[in-house]
């Protein structure tokens, strides 16, 4: 009877420490649908900010893909704990649970900083950000949310951008 208690103790006591260490990824996941169904929620407007630049740039990687990079760079406010994530917008209002899109800040456990003038990698403090997807599409249209804590490091700024590129071939010479 001692024998089938330990036993149960041992079982119990491991089966709780498994489901203790999937509950932090469990958590980052729960964020980032949380921020996916934001910004499928969002009637954005806007096509760029006045705290910083921002662009879509696309390349052509072969015959049957495209590299997509949302570049987020030059602040003009410092901006910390910064957390972006750039959607496809495909006309459907789910999220796509089979493709993950490009996030900084929410699935990852680094901190990303942007302040003027400053970098200081050490520090989190980066000139820039990059959010990149492949598409097979030659042209993309591409709704990205991007929240950051303001100067106080108290208040929280969101703002959601929507952008497009279509691959244009370079005349031939």
């Amino acid at each position: 009877m001692k024998k089938i208690l330990l036993y149960l103790s041992l079982l119990l006591l491991v089966t709780g420490c498994q489901n203790n260490t999937h509950q932090p990824e469990q958590e980052k996941y729960n964020s980032y649908l949380s921020y996916y169904q934001s910004i499928l929620d969002s009637d954005i407007e806007m096509s760029s900010s006045q705290c910083y630049d921002i662009a879509l740039v696309v390349n052509k990687l072969d015959e049957q893909q495209y590299r997509y990079d949302v570049i987020i760079d030059n602040p003009r406010v410092a901006m910390y704990d910064i957390k972006a994530l750039a959607v496809v917008n495909d006309l459907t209002i789910a999220i796509d649970k089979e493709n993950m899109m490009p996030s900084i800040g929410i699935l990852d456990d680094s901190h990303y900083n942007m302040i003027p003038n400053q970098v200081d990698n050490e520090k989190n403090f980066v000139p820039g950000l990059d959010l990149s997807l492949l598409s097979s599409s030659s042209s993309l249209r591409i709704s990205v949310m991007i929240e950051w804590k303001d100067s106080s490091e108290i208040n929280y700024v969101r703002e959601y951008i929507n952008l497009y590129a279509a691959y244009k071939d370079s005349p031939e010479e």
